[in-house]
């Protein structure tokens, strides 16, 4: 592929970017993300981070660049959860505009961690989206058919558009009943809406879900409008100080999905965009699962505000059933990626009613970050707690390999804020309360992964764990110990950055959907004919497009048994759809619900359903050829020791220390030691030895590794 591609992640606390160049070398480059900005000069600083690496200054960096990948997933969560959105007005069907305010009666414990359910009456649903004073329900009813029963009140949708305009509305979502089947009324409501209220940001449920559920379905629209002018607005904004620089390429938008879109498609759907960093991250572990020669992949990514957690199965992620964002739970098509807060950003406190220490959910973020970062913070971390430990070096460079925005951290504040709001209060040691730090944070994403392992039905012990993130693989061998995995696989150099690694590998995806309702014995014809109205909308969407016929047109369906809510979604394999084929992905439905719940959930004499279709063309956009393998020749990659804790009560333990970059392929190390990288590094506790592998990434094994671990 011609010209040098660019991915950016843009993070909590840093924002990440990635070249790669014409040869398949790749650049890493970190800044401090900039919410003050609408993280703009994160964006910006990072890309021109990595083009120092590469010697190249920034009028030459943007003209080399062909392609750029960004997502707005921080800026569209931030929106929600910081209710910083637009003004927004609903247009639903009369009877039914209490939909989302309702929330299935399931608003209180929605999106609460476990230790707040065991305090129920403290526990809050949220403010509604959306005001019922601005809610407006209109005549108009269509069936699960997609037979009209009741035609559109027009005058009244008109007049809905006129109140909401008064009202000040920057955004009018419409989300009608069964608009799944036939969406007829809701593209004329918006065309009357556009008609009297030009310039407003429009939203319908048809064109963003098409879930059969109408709260998920409304809720999707919502958030999609909601947080729609502002990240539209930041979207063209990027677009347009990149031609400002000298960048003539395309921008696309990186999908929760797996794919990405060009940037008009990208600021229409905005809530694409939320969780789409961290799925980039599981891009880039399928990217290289054959190189690693193992194709299931548990996908472990600790940054500086979170931890998240997905799953690579025969080499391919798996698809979400929902998606939940704070207490508002929703569903389109999105990669399974769960996310907790425990980051290296992550704040110790101590709980006041029980007297004990915990880690999180609140962090640091980039301001004013961990104590160690000198930027004002006040309140222990994770990360300060690693520095205490000797995990992270001293001399240690945050942000950045060169000196763009790079800086060293200081060990004295970051001592002094455990000693006072941890250590002293416990009566601890400051080593100790450190470790009791990292201890809770480990076991919060031990027990993380074992949900969202186990809870699908997968023994742990059956994958390979990959760590990735600027903190995660200082705490992989910790969190990863209690599963069973032997095998931890660290991606090298890139490990910090990995996520905007695997955006920069995306390809492009557009999404076709359709609610049907297909039982078994299934029709053939039906099934075939289905697939075949997507496909002919793919391709009148898409035939003005110079590459239109390199698209590969993927078919999935959404399955489950007759009276049972549980759905998958399996793919149908290319080629006809013909007997044998709906007889294949029947077993294999069946294979993996029984894998997933049980034999004990199958149901005597339940046929099978489909209750949804979805076409997905894609175009492979990945580089070819990667060159990760970076070692630096010429160093001696034997640093010495340094006195590193790994259990209270023990005392330090002189660990060697060792310069990553430099570390010869084939060479294998035994703990403990702890393996410094230039923007990140591993921690290699007693009992485990990691080897470099000739691809660049570092692999631990767990010799001690708890053998029932994974087994409950």
């Amino acid at each position: 592929m011609p010209g040098m591609v660019c991915g950016v992640d843009i993070g909590g606390t840093f924002t990440d970017c990635v070249l790669i160049g014409e040869d398949g070398k790749v650049a890493y480059g970190k800044a401090l993300s900039s919410p003050a900005d609408s993280f703009k000069s994160g964006f910006f600083g990072s890309i021109e981070s990595a083009g120092e690496e590469l010697g190249l200054a920034p009028g030459e960096l943007y003209t080399k660049m062909d392609r750029l990948i960004s997502h707005g997933s921080t800026v569209a969560t931030n929106i929600v959860v910081e209710r910083k959105g637009a003004e927004i007005g609903l247009i639903t069907t009369r009877g039914f505009e209490d939909t989302v305010r309702t929330m299935r009666g399931l608003g209180r414990p929605t999106g609460e961690p476990p230790e707040n359910l065991l305090r129920f009456a403290e526990t809050r649903k949220p403010e509604p989206l959306v005001p019922i004073e601005r809610t407006f329900g209109v005549a108009e009813r269509i069936d699960s058919d997609g037979d009209v029963v009741v035609a559109l009140d027009e005058e009244a949708v008109a007049a809905a558009a006129d109140a909401l305009v008064a009202a000040g509305v920057e955004t009018i979502a419409i989300a009608f009943l069964w608009s799944v089947r036939n969406d007829a009324h809701e593209r004329r409501a918006r065309e009357i809406v556009r008609e009297r209220a030009p310039g407003t940001f429009v939203t319908i449920s048809s064109e963003i879900s098409k879930s059969v559920g109408e709260y998920e379905r409304f809720v999707a629209t919502l958030i999609n409008s909601y947080v729609g002018p502002v990240t539209s607005t930041y979207l063209h904004g990027v677009q347009g100080r990149l031609a400002d620089v000298g960048f003539a390429g395309e921008l696309h938008i990186m999908q929760c999905h797996g794919g990405m879109v060009p940037l008009g498609l990208g600021a229409d759907r905005p809530i694409f965009t939320i969780g789409s960093g961290p799925v980039g991250g599981l891009i880039g572990c399928a990217r290289v699962a054959d190189d690693l020669g193992r194709r299931d992949i548990i996908a472990s990514d600790m940054g500086g505000t979170s931890f998240d957690v997905g799953i690579i199965k025969d080499g391919e992620p798996l698809a979400a059933d929902d998606t939940l964002l704070g207490k508002w739970r929703y569903r389109v098509p999105a990669v399974e990626v769960i996310s907790i807060g425990a980051g290296g950003g992550s704040i110790a406190w101590i709980d006041e009613l029980g007297g004990g220490l915990r880690v999180g959910p609140q962090s640091a973020s980039s301001l004013p970050g961990p104590c160690c970062y000198d930027r004002g913070g006040s309140e222990p971390t994770v990360t300060d707690a690693d520095l205490i430990l000797g995990y992270i070096a001293p001399e240690a460079t945050f942000g950045s390999k060169g000196e763009r925005g790079g800086f060293k951290p200081r060990r004295d504040l970051a001592e002094r804020a455990i000693r006072e709001r941890i250590a002293e209060p416990l009566g601890l040691s400051v080593t100790d309360a450190a470790l009791g730090i990292v201890e809770v944070a480990n076991a919060k994403m031990a027990a993380a992964l074992e949900n969202e392992i186990i809870g699908r039905g997968f023994d742990p012990r059956d994958f390979v764990l990959m760590s990735y993130g600027g903190a995660g693989p200082f705490h992989a061998a910790g969190y990863a110990a209690s599963l069973g995995v032997e095998t931890i696989v660290v991606p090298g150099e890139a490990a910090s950055v990995w996520s905007a690694f695997g955006i920069s590998q995306a390809d492009i995806r557009y999404q076709y959907e359709s609610s049907v309702v297909l039982i078994e014995p299934f029709d053939l014809g039906r099934v075939s004919g289905a697939f075949g109205e997507l496909e002919a909308q793919a391709r009148e969407a898409l035939g003005a497009r110079e590459d239109a016929g390199a698209f590969e047109l993927r078919r999935f369906a959404r399955m489950r048994f007759q009276w049972q809510r549980h759905e998958l979604e399996m793919r149908f394999p290319s080629g006809e759809i013909d007997a044998a084929t709906l007889e294949q992905v029947k077993r294999q439905f069946v294979a993996l619900y029984t894998e997933r719940y049980g034999e004990v959930a199958l149901l005597p004499g339940a046929r099978v359903e489909i209750v949804s279709i979805r076409l997905e063309p894609a175009i492979e956009m990945g580089s070819e050829a990667i060159d990760r393998l970076d070692v630096a020749t010429g160093q001696e990659f034997r640093k010495g020791t340094r006195p590193v804790h790994f259990e209270r009560g023990a005392g330090a333990v002189e660990a060697a220390v060792y310069n990553g970059d430099a570390m010869p392929l084939g060479e294998v190390i035994a703990g403990p030691a702890v393996i410094d990288l230039a923007i990140t590094g591993i921690v290699v506790p007693p009992g485990t030895s990691c080897e470099r592998r000739p691809t660049g990434d570092f692999v631990m094994t767990l010799e001690s590794s708890d053998p029932k671990g994974g087994s409950r």
